[in-house]
């Protein structure tokens, strides 16, 4: 039997591949299934075409394969899935620990006692629910609202930051502080971004998408021409509309921020302007804190692994962080292929042990 804890599109993927393979399994979700997707803005749009991130391949050709859906498409995709799973799912059930059992086996608690025991654990928690502060982090009175993206659950939540002509601030430079301009200005409330390195676009106009479609493809060949391939994943922000808003100073680009004081920002120039709020677009850390023991992280924030398995803890595998298998393992079309590799991979090792 294997434990799955993290009801998002890993938990769920990972779940219906072992279903495939007759392979018990109990997944465990603090919130609800889709909790990240529930949690984002409706009309969020995924960042890659919907072919590339439907958990099952005949889903693939459900309307236009290179539209880029929305976060409620995607929710209802991920709740279709979820509803023909075999495996018993546990929703609002927090587990509190892991801990090892006899013959290496693993066991868990929750608020409502001990499960298991388990053959092997997945932790397949994701990033959205621990959200990353700026380093260091930004010291203030309280004088001005400051929240992060993860906090958003509908971008209409933005019209009550606004406050005269004061403008929102904006904290980060990729693709989420992107999407948060464009809803600033489609609402009519000022906008600056807070900077400290340089904007880095995504190509914009007709050729580009045209490009950014077949390049799917080509991720998709290269991925068996070149399995495991590794490298840096965050994706930049995007160019047309958004850079335009830059280009013409409609959104005024600032330094970084030293301190809120006296409903103003001390900026790292030195000078201080009015605002009416700050919105942190810095990005997510791994959830990892079920671990038995704090674990030394590689250069992409994840514990050392082999085949998804820790090297410090034989049996406790991972799914859905950020270059597990390759560089796409932290995104959806990577979730998909991961959790058929390690599905099999936990065919074999339930083989092997009989």
């Amino acid at each position: 039997m294997i434990a799955i804890i993290g009801g998002g599109p890993a938990g769920i993927a990972l779940a219906a591949e072992l279903d495939a393979l007759s392979i018990g399994y109990e997944l465990f979700e603090e919130r609800q299934l889709a909790a990240t997707w529930r949690a984002a803005p409706p009309d969020l749009r995924v960042l890659s075409p919907w072919w590339t991130n439907v958990l099952r391949w005949r889903d693939a050709l459900r309307g236009n394969p290179l539209r880029k859906s929305p976060a409620r498409e995607y929710v209802a995709h991920l709740l279709e899935v979820s509803g023909g799973l075999r495996g018993a799912v546990h929703e609002r059930t927090r587990i509190s620990a892991i801990e090892t059992a006899q013959n290496g086996h693993w066991r868990l608690f929750t608020e409502h006692g001990e499960r298991g025991v388990y053959s092997a654990v997945v932790l397949a928690t994701g990033y959205f629910f621990r959200p990353m502060l700026p380093q260091p982090e930004i010291v203030s009175d309280g004088s001005l609202p400051m929240l992060h993206a993860a906090q958003i659950s509908d971008y209409a939540q933005l019209n009550g930051l606004r406050a005269g002509d004061a403008p929102v601030v904006v904290v980060g430079r990729r693709v989420t502080a992107g999407q948060l301009m464009l809803e600033l200005n489609a609402r009519g409330i000022a906008c600056a971004l807070s900077l400290r390195s340089p904007i880095e676009y995504r190509r914009h106009g007709l050729v580009a998408s045209l490009r950014e479609a077949a390049y799917f493809f080509w991720e998709e060949l290269q991925a068996r021409l070149r399995p495991g391939l590794r490298r840096p994943s965050y994706p930049v922000m995007d160019g047309g509309a958004t850079r335009a808003l830059v280009d013409s100073a409609t959104v005024k680009i600032w330094p970084k921020i030293d301190r809120i004081e006296r409903g103003a920002l001390l900026l790292e120039d030195g000078r201080r302007v009015e605002a009416a709020a700050v919105v942190l677009a810095t990005g997510y850390r791994a959830v990892l804190d079920l671990l038995p023991q704090p674990a030394e992280l590689d250069e992409y924030g994840v514990p050392a692994h082999r085949d998804f398995e820790l090297r410090a803890h034989p049996g406790l595998y991972l799914l859905g962080f950020d270059n597990l298998y390759d560089h796409r393992s932290r995104y959806l079309r990577g979730i998909r292929a991961d959790a058929r590799r390690l599905a099999h991979r936990l065919s074999m090792r339930s083989t092997a042990a009989k």
